[in-house]
């Protein structure tokens, strides 16, 4: 399997199509709330909201561990974990601690009811080793697949329904991506579901990148789909089958190219969807800074990704691929400091 770990056994299996959302949390609370709220005001629920905090040297597990205490309606669990294997043990302890939040299912198992979680890892693990704990504590749960955020994002209530419904309409159900918006302009798309990348040069785009919105909604979801050869990673679903066939992402990345490596896993097992009923507006770059303040070390890991990407997919485009790669980082390093004197400042208009 790909990644450094296989996904964790389920305690159970759990009712048909059950969806758990998975929001990786580093420094910014603030936005990692908001989001959450947002798919509180989903029509129809995910059945867990698994909240990761990504070794935070912030206030920001306290501020978490505060919001989720505030949602009466809601059971909240914490657990502090730094691998999935590690998530066993304390998800048994809070089985053990909660049996009154627990349901009896045909098969005489149990599994927690509809909940909010709170993962805490010692450590920064990055993109990759951080959703990969939420992505393990929900196959544990019982899900069937796993909707990984963003937490730089919000979504429209309509959102997970759509996406979920559109994921298991595939005969080989396998990753689904969002309608992603500009948050501070939602009437220009930053996305379709996600994304094409050359793998000569190891450059990627995003299908439907700064179209007006009225455009996209006239895009027919199976011309954005026969174009897609990865999902964008701020709004990505994954089924249960995928998630146990292909295994967790890789933590070798720690960012950038992971949903590539997720989706290059599965060609030709699993099919890549797009749900166009499933609206997301996504704050540019909270985490990283991107592309305005992206530091140096940002563009040495982009790099480092591409390159590691094309060596475990594509060994024979390594040549192009580096001297590629190197442009884009002189490029986008050049637009940094373009844009730090307001020039190239996006405008879509």
């Amino acid at each position: 399997m790909k990644g450094n770990h296989s996904p964790a056994k389920a305690v159970r299996r759990s009712t048909p199509r059950a969806v758990a959302v998975v929001v990786l949390n580093y420094r910014h609370a603030f936005h990692t709330i908001a989001c959450a709220e947002s798919l509180l005001r989903l029509a129809d629920p995910a059945d867990w909201i698994i909240l990761v905090d990504n070794g935070s040297d912030d206030d920001s597990a306290p501020r978490l561990r505060q919001w989720m205490g505030e949602q009466a309606r809601l059971p909240g669990h914490e657990l502090t974990a730094e691998t999935p294997e590690g998530l066993a043990a304390a998800l048994e302890t809070v089985n053990a601690a909660c049996p009154h939040e627990t349901a009896q299912k045909g098969d005489g198992t149990d599994r927690l009811e509809q909940g909010l979680w709170l993962i805490r890892s010692p450590i920064n693990k990055g993109y990759a080793g951080g959703n990969n704990l939420g992505i393990a504590l929900a196959c544990r749960l019982g899900a069937d697949a796993v909707w990984v955020l963003n937490n730089d994002t919000e979504v429209e209530p309509q959102a997970l329904g759509a996406m979920r419904d559109r994921l298991f309409a595939c005969s080989r159900p396998g990753l689904c991506g969002s309608l992603i918006l500009y948050h501070d302009d939602p009437r220009f798309v930053q996305c379709l579901g996600g994304g094409v990348a050359n793998r000569w040069t190891g450059l990627s785009w995003l299908i439907g990148y700064r179209l007006p919105l009225q455009r996209a909604r006239k895009m027919a979801p199976a011309a954005v789909e026969a174009q897609l050869n990865f999902i964008y990673g701020a709004s990505v679903m994954a089924s249960r089958a995928f998630i146990e066939t292909v295994g967790l992402m890789d933590e070798g990345y720690f960012m950038y190219c992971e949903e590539q490596d997720w989706a290059y896993s599965a060609a030709g097992r699993f099919d890549l969807a797009y749900a166009p009923g499933a609206v997301v507006r996504h704050h540019e770059g909270i985490s990283t800074g991107w592309p305005a303040a992206a530091k140096p070390a940002c563009l040495l890991r982009m790099t480092r990704s591409r390159i590691r990407l094309t060596a475990r997919h594509f060994p024979l485009a390594l040549p192009t691929v580096c001297g590629a790669v190197i442009f884009a980082a002189f490029r986008l390093a050049a637009r940094r400091i373009l844009l730090r004197f307001g020039i190239g400042r996006r405008k879509l208009h």
